[in-house]
């Protein structure tokens, strides 16, 4: 019990301590009061500022190309903002306290842009298809990138390992976008849900967590293969 009180303690002084997962969260919520405050996403002048900054694979082909970015600032109401705010705060903080706020602001903006593409390669187009908003690709990138940093820890509740979950949360969304597209329509059981930019969002943050994980080249690695070289030479020239 004292255990569980000790980390619930240092999770929650690990996100008062991390200024960049704020920073995110504050933002989209303050985002979202504006457009609240200017009548809701369905009125204007704020459904002026969807068509705008919205993602639609018809206006990115027009050349609107900053939708691919500001479409994930947007959301649809307070409960999609809000879910995404503390998902951010929770998982963000995490990451922010092991491996830095670049880290955080890097994979997030990642996970935007890959949660774009992935939107605009799988989703259903056309006339009627929903705009993309929200900042679920970012936090789908957060999300697989701790999956990836951290592979053998339990994800609580679900008695998993963080890398099965991981890899097993990124074949569900492939496999619910496929299944979106080739079924043609916006969202399954009358929900519209983006999973494809979910797969490209998490797809963007396990590639961060495998470039993050990569072997560094330094120094003393460069003399150990230089000397390794050398010895090998060396019993190639008394052998011969």
């Amino acid at each position: 019990m004292s255990a569980s009180f000790s980390n619930a303690a240092r999770n929650l002084r690990q996100i008062g301590s991390s200024p960049v997962s704020w920073a995110l969260a504050l933002t989209i919520l303050a985002i979202h009061w504006g457009v609240s405050a200017a009548g809701g996403p369905g009125r204007l002048p704020a459904q002026a500022w969807f068509e705008t900054f919205a993602l639609s694979r018809t206006a990115v082909l027009n050349g609107e190309f900053w939708q691919v970015l500001s479409y994930g600032f947007l959301h649809g109401s307070w409960l999609h903002a809000l879910l995404n705010a503390v998902f951010v705060l929770v998982i963000g903080s995490r990451i922010e306290h092991m491996a830095g706020r670049s880290v955080v602001l890097a994979t997030t903006l990642a996970g935007v842009l890959g949660g774009a593409a992935g939107h605009l390669a799988l989703a259903a187009g056309g006339p009627g298809a929903p705009l993309l908003v929200g900042l679920s690709g970012g936090c789908m990138a957060l999300l697989l990138l701790l999956t990836t940093l951290s592979p053998q820890s339990r994800m609580m509740p679900i008695p998993v390992s963080a890398k099965s979950l991981g890899l097993g949360i990124l074949a569900a969304e492939l496999i619910l976008a496929l299944t979106q597209l080739v079924m043609e329509i916006p969202g399954l059981f009358g929900f519209t849900i983006g999973n494809a930019c979910h797969f490209g969002g998490g797809l963007a943050g396990w590639l961060c967590g495998r470039w993050l994980l990569r072997p560094r080249i330094t120094l003393d690695r460069l003399r150990r293969d230089r000397a390794r070289r050398e010895a090998h030479r060396d019993a190639r020239t008394r052998s011969d």
